[in-house]
C-alpha cells in the first residue's frame, strides 16, 4: 500500500494541471459551493463525497461531519485513512493530514490529484471485472449461441449496426447478450488509454516541476558563487593596497 509523505506535497504544480483538476471537482455534486480549494477541502467532508459519487459502497457519508476546529478535521481524515483510502490502495501520513487540515498550500491538490488517479484505476479494475464476468457467462451459453456471439470478433459490431436476422421468435437471447459485451469492451477501450495518458502526463508534470526545482537551484548556487568571486577580488584589492610599497632601510 502506497503511503503519501509531506515531503512530497510542497512543490507547486503547473497550471495546466490545476485547470484540469479544477475542472474535474467542478464536475462532481458537492454539499457546499466551491470558493477555495484549501479551506473547502480542509475538514474532509467534500473528499468524502467525490469518493462516494463515484464508489457510493465505499462511504458512510453521515460519519464526516462538517468541523472547523484542527482536531476534528483530523478525525475526518484520519476515518477516511482507516476506512476508504486503503479501498483505494493509499494511505496519508498524518504530516499530511494536519498540512490539508492547516490549509498548507499546493497539499489538498496533490492529495486530489493522486485521488483522481487511484479512482480512475479502481473504476477500470471495476470495468475489466465486469467484462470478464460477462465473458465468462457467454462461454457458458450452448455451442450455437456461442458461434453467434463469436462471429463480431472477425471486424466490426454487426450488432450495433443491424438487428439480427434470425431467432426473431427471442430477439432479447443472444444478440441482446452480443452487444452488451461488446459495448463493454469499447468503454474498456476508451478508459485504458485515457487513464494511462493521465498517469503518464502528471509523471511528466512532476518531473518537469523537479528539474524547474533544480535549475532555480542552480542558479542560485551560480549567483552565489559569482558573489563569492566578487568578494575576493575586494578582498585581494585590499590586501594590495595594504602591502608596504617600500623597502626597509
Amino acid at each position: 500500500m502506497e503511503t503519501v509523505k509531506d515531503s512530497s506535497m510542497a512543490t507547486e504544480i503547473d497550471d495546466s494541471v490545476l485547470q484540469d483538476l479544477y475542472n474535474w471537482v467542478d464536475q462532481i455534486p458537492l454539499s457546499r459551493p466551491k470558493k477555495n480549494l484549501a479551506r473547502d477541502f480542509s475538514d474532509g467532508v467534500m473528499c468524502a463525497e467525490v469518493v462516494k459519487h463515484f464508489f457510493p459502497r465505499y462511504v458512510e457519508i453521515h460519519n464526516y461531519a462538517p468541523a472547523s476546529s484542527l482536531e476534528n478535521k483530523m478525525t475526518n481524515w484520519r476515518l477516511l485513512n482507516r476506512k476508504v483510502f486503503k479501498k483505494l490502495s493509499f494511505e496519508l501520513n498524518d504530516d499530511v493530514i494536519r498540512a490539508i487540515a492547516t490549509c498548507k498550500a499546493w497539499t489538498i491538490e496533490r492529495v486530489l490529484l493522486m485521488l483522481r488517479t487511484k479512482i480512475d484505476r479502481a473504476v477500470y479494475d471495476q470495468q475489466r471485472a465486469k467484462e470478464n464476468v460477462m465473458h465468462h457467462m457467454g462461454s457458458d451459453k450452448p455451442e450455437a449461441d456461442q458461434n453467434t456471439g463469436n462471429a463480431k470478433g472477425g471486424g466490426g459490431s454487426p450488432y450495433l449496426k443491424q438487428p439480427a436476422k434470425r431467432r426473431t421468435s427471442d430477439p432479447k437471447g443472444p444478440s441482446m447478450k452480443t452487444t452488451v459485451h461488446n459495448v463493454g469492451g469499447a468503454s474498456s477501450a476508451d478508459v485504458v488509454p485515457r487513464m494511462v495518458f493521465e498517469e503518464k502526463e502528471q509523471e511528466c508534470l512532476a518531473k518537469e516541476e523537479t528539474i524547474q526545482i533544480l535549475q532555480a537551484k542552480i542558479r542560485r548556487l551560480e549567483h552565489l558563487i559569482h558573489l563569492k568571486d566578487v568578494r575576493i577580488d575586494d578582498l585581494q584589492q585590499k590586501m594590495e593596497h595594504l602591502r608596504p610599497t617600500g623597502g626597509r632601510r
